[in-house]
């Protein structure tokens, strides 16, 4: 396993999967929760993935504001995406998330997630992840430890 620190070049199926996809919609076997959030990808490399989410009224708190459910969602979401990309012989799920809800923003503004692997063990993989509003000032970040699935 190549060391976290290391720029790796190896392109898993999906990795070169979400790299078909930045700046489309993602195909419409993509899964639903993610379907519905209908993010943009803008950049997907090893360990780190970039999405843009348009703040739709349904995605919203009653003052108007990303409802911070769906900052967590798209953080786990995006996270988990990135996880899925690395090189790893079955899937993960995240064991935790922990969420820091630091700004806002409205309906109708585009805002943008990424994340960013921090290490990846033999079954835990730790992660980061940040949103960011339309100047690029931080709405939220988050850490997540996922737990690589042993099949026995």
């Amino acid at each position: 396993m190549k060391n976290q620190t290391e720029k790796s070049t190896e392109i898993t199926p999906i990795l070169a999967f979400f790299q078909e996809y930045i700046n489309k919609p993602l195909p419409a076997h993509a899964p639903p929760f993610t379907l519905w959030l209908n993010g943009i990808l803008k950049k997907a490399e090893f360990g780190n993935i970039e999405i843009e989410f348009l703040v739709r009224k349904e995605m919203t708190n009653p003052l108007g504001l990303l409802h911070g459910g769906i900052s967590a969602a798209i953080l786990d979401d995006i996270m988990g995406m990135t996880v899925a990309s690395l090189p790893k012989d079955n899937p993960a799920v995240s064991v935790n998330l922990n969420v820091n809800f630091l700004g806002k923003a409205y309906e109708n503004e585009t805002i943008s997630a990424r994340s960013k692997l921090i290490r990846q063990g033999g079954q835990i993989i730790a992660m980061e992840g940040e949103i960011l509003d339309k100047n690029g000032k931080i709405i939220a970040t988050a850490t997540s430890s996922l737990l690589v699935i042993v099949r026995k």
